[in-house]
């Protein structure tokens, strides 16, 4: 089976971009990019997500997740990169929306169904859908799968898209035969994301969780142990993606997600909002993730550095 002849059906399900690879085809590669995650977990560089451990066996050998496994389609959905906020209050692009877990699986879900439905596809096919939530190595499998590459700043890059896109990926049993065909890394001399990031958070190709604004404002609970600058984000940061020139001109996609009306921007009414109030607002959406608590120590954090830029 070629993959190429199916991709017109991911398309059609909001993914205009989309790739597979035969796993036997990658197992040497895969390898190679599994040792350099397991480096990056044994130099506790991933912070306080336990979780990232405790699925350190099954991103290392992706047949622990999917029994079978013969072949990895992997799928980029864009959102909009246009700015969410002011310098003063703002949120990660990929906030400004549903919740994207549910987004990409209906979506996916629909795609394989129809796949699977196709003349000249094996009857009784499995397969497993993997949107951020399974112990998988998106980025990595989206780079085998010819869709990018991964940048400096450690995110994967389009090079029509740039890295304003989410990832999904689906493990199945279909026998496709597509060799892996990865995408040259375009970044080159480039290190405007690194310069980009006031925490000093990224080094080339590698990321140390602790200090990226995104970890501290969205998985990181309780109280910091020291004070990092957020930039002004409530969740999330774009900071180093703003700074990528394959980010300055998108290439247009008419399907974007649309925006709900969870991110509020006015600093009175969120200092005032009840945490029944807040949770209310973000159902649905991926702000969800950010705990009460923490929303209103990000919303402390933006205020205190607004007032200290502020001060004679």
């Amino acid at each position: 089976m070629k993959f190429h002849e199916y991709s017109p059906l991911f398309e059609e399900e909001g993914f205009p971009v989309a790739g597979a690879v035969a796993w036997r085809s990658v197992r040497s590669e895969y390898s190679r990019h599994a040792s350099r995650y397991e480096e990056w977990i044994r130099a506790k560089k991933h912070g306080d997500m336990r979780y990232l451990e405790r699925g350190l066996e099954r991103r290392m050998n992706p047949e622990l997740v999917f029994p079978g496994l013969q072949s990895v389609i992997a799928v980029l959905k864009p959102y909009s990169p246009h700015r969410v906020g002011t310098e003063e209050l703002r949120y990660a692009r990929y906030l400004n929306g549903p919740d994207y877990h549910d987004d990409l699986k209906t979506g996916l879900t629909r795609a394989m169904e129809r796949l699977c439905s196709a003349p000249n596809v094996p009857a009784g096919a499995k397969y497993k859908i993997c949107v951020d939530t399974s112990a998988v190595l998106e980025r990595t499998w989206a780079e085998l799968c010819g869709l990018g590459w991964i940048g400096k700043n450690t995110l994967l890059i389009h090079p029509k898209l740039g890295s304003y896109t989410f990832v999904g990926v689906v493990f199945t049993d279909l026998p496709f035969v597509d060799a892996p065909a990865p995408l040259k890394d375009y970044c080159g001399n480039c290190d405007r994301c690194l310069k980009a990031c006031p925490t000093e958070a990224l080094r080339v190709h590698d990321l140390d969780s602790r200090k990226c604004i995104s970890y501290l404002t969205i998985e990181k609970r309780g109280p910091w142990v020291e004070a990092l600058p957020t930039a002004g984000y409530l969740a999330g940061c774009d900071l180093c993606q703003e700074a990528c020139p394959y980010n300055t001109k998108p290439e247009k996609y008419t399907e974007r997600l649309e925006p709900v009306p969870v991110l509020e921007l006015d600093r009175l009414r969120l200092e005032q909002e009840t945490e029944e109030d807040y949770r209310k607002r973000i159902e649905g959406s991926a702000l969800s993730r950010v705990k009460f608590q923490d929303f209103k120590r990000n919303l402390a954090s933006t205020r205190d550095q607004d007032q200290a830029e502020r001060a004679p």
